[in-house]
């Protein structure tokens, strides 16, 4: 089903056009990254499906409805929100989830479950001037799923985060996209699109420039596996003895040729090491060249080139008739 279709989307401020004929199409349960330059378009682009701004022309459906008739459906975590940081992360959740209308041992039971989601249920009753920037962003997720929304908006999820609160944001993410969660992600950082979303699209200049599924891009039969531990520095020297062409980057470790065999050994090296792997994917190699040479101003290969919602509507249901 789709969750998301935008067709022919104009914006302009004054004089200043920001958005140009932009189209984009979401599908439910997918994680949709959209990548661009500070000032390309994505906040006012997610200020169009909250209904918080309206195109100056063309169509905006959230699964088949205008934003305005989904409130309540749409949660969001902008780039910068700003917390009651008096009150503790469970108060906020309450007022949060008082002001969309809900009450009782509902809210009360929603909240326990967002505050174990996010990793957050003993600093649930700590004051949040107290807490980190990445516990206050996750208290931020937490609050855009109060209402259990179908469609999930975030915007820069990263900002201002150290590099563990990256790694703590990068796996509830991962979490949300394994439960089935329909998610648009507006980033500018590539690393954190290629660890998280499945399908991606590069806006320039108020258009997507370039779209296409992240697992195309693999260059290589290589892959990268994730870990839920923080290796010792001792796992890089077992890892080179199985090929030394094996990357560990903190907790994620890239093979760049793989085959049965080599990752046969590997997952029992890992599994004698008692150590648990999060996650094992595709390597996404050239999504920073692909990124690079759509800024750069060059065309897309022809695959990668972005398509009318309708034609996709249209291949889609081609494909579904065909089964």
């Amino acid at each position: 089903m789709t969750a998301l279709l935008l067709e022919k989307i104009v914006k302009r401020f004054d004089t200043t056009t920001i958005l140009r004929q932009l189209n984009l199409l979401v599908q439910e349960g997918q994680v949709y990254g959209l990548l661009g330059a500070n000032g390309a378009g994505k906040s006012t682009l997610i200020h169009l499906i909250m209904g918080f701004l309206y195109p100056d022309s063309g169509r905006i459906e959230v699964f088949g409805k205008t934003p305005s008739a989904m409130h309540g459906q749409i949660g969001y975590l902008p780039e910068r929100l700003r917390y009651h940081t008096h009150c503790s992360a469970r108060e906020y959740l309450t007022y949060m989830g008082n002001f969309a209308g809900m009450r009782g041992a509902s809210l009360t039971s929603r909240i326990n479950d967002l505050l174990e989601l996010v990793g957050l249920t003993e600093s649930a009753d700590k004051r949040m001037r107290n807490y980190s920037k990445g516990m206050t962003q996750r208290v931020g997720i937490a609050q855009a799923l109060l209402s259990d929304p179908q469609l999930l908006l975030i915007d820069e999820p990263s900002s201002g985060l150290d590099p563990q609160g990256q790694l703590e944001m990068r796996d509830l993410l991962l979490d949300l996209r394994s439960q089935g969660h329909t998610i648009l992600i507006c980033s500018h950082q590539l690393d954190e699109i290629e660890a998280v979303c499945n399908r991606v699209g590069i806006l320039v200049h108020g258009a997507i420039a370039a779209e296409t599924d992240l697992a195309q891009l693999t260059g290589t039969n290589g892959v990268v596996i994730t870990l839920k531990e923080t290796p010792t520095d001792a796992l890089d020297f077992a890892l080179r003895s199985i090929d030394p062409s094996i990357v560990r980057d903190d907790r994620f470790i890239t093979v760049p040729e793989n085959s049965p065999s080599l990752q046969g050994r590997l997952l029992q090296l890992l599994l004698d090491e008692g150590y648990t792997v999060a996650s094992l994917q595709p390597s996404l190699g050239n999504l920073r060249d692909l990124y690079l040479h759509v800024v750069s101003g060059k065309e897309p290969p022809a695959e990668m080139q972005p398509q009318a919602p309708l034609a996709i509507l249209d291949s889609l249901l081609a494909g579904e008739e065909q089964q």
